[in-house]
């Protein structure tokens, strides 16, 4: 990419690089579901710009190879013997693939509609990464006001010690 291109090229090209990458993961045949803001913008109510796509995947040992062999340059991060995360990057776009190392990731790939995350999964991993864009996510997603199962939310908040930060979510709208 050119730093002439712009954002909407940009952005087209990424789609083809995250279609070229859910072709992939299907061929491998792993469980896979768009997280990040690919996922948010299916309930925001208005559009946010990004630069990369996210996936929530189940481990497959014949995934950095695949990748490789579409073009992308790899960088796989482990904890311990656990692959936790895949960055591939490529001229047309970046992905950052998740591990699904947890049961509640696993619930959330199994849950996802049309293999992307539900609302309220999104919600979660939103609520969890807390960075500014991710708030202004939440926000949109709220202030969008689609019927969500608040209760979930809730739990898997609690569950993973930040429900603070979903109730103080729950008081910007």
């Amino acid at each position: 990419m050119s730093s002439g291109d712009s954002s909407t090229e940009r952005e087209a090209q990424l789609r083809r690089c995250i279609a070229d990458v859910m072709r992939l993961l299907d061929e491998l045949g792993t469980e896979w579901t768009v997280a990040g803001a690919f996922a948010a913008a299916e309930y925001r109510d208005r559009y946010r710009y990004t630069t990369d796509g996210d996936f929530l995947v189940l481990w497959h040992p014949d995934l950095p190879d695949a990748l490789e062999g579409v073009g992308f340059e790899t960088r796989v991060s482990r904890d311990g013997e656990d692959v936790h995360l895949i960055r591939a990057r490529r001229s047309d776009g970046s992905i950052d693939l998740i591990i699904a190392g947890t049961d509640y990731q696993r619930l959330a790939i199994e849950r996802g509609a049309h293999a992307v995350l539900t609302i309220e999964d999104v919600l979660v991993h939103k609520v969890i990464a807390w960075r500014p864009k991710d708030q202004d996510d939440i926000r949109s997603i709220l202030e969008a006001g689609h019927e969500f199962d608040r209760e979930y939310v809730e739990r898997w908040t609690v569950e993973w010690g930040f429900v603070d930060r979903w109730h103080e979510a729950l008081g910007w709208t």
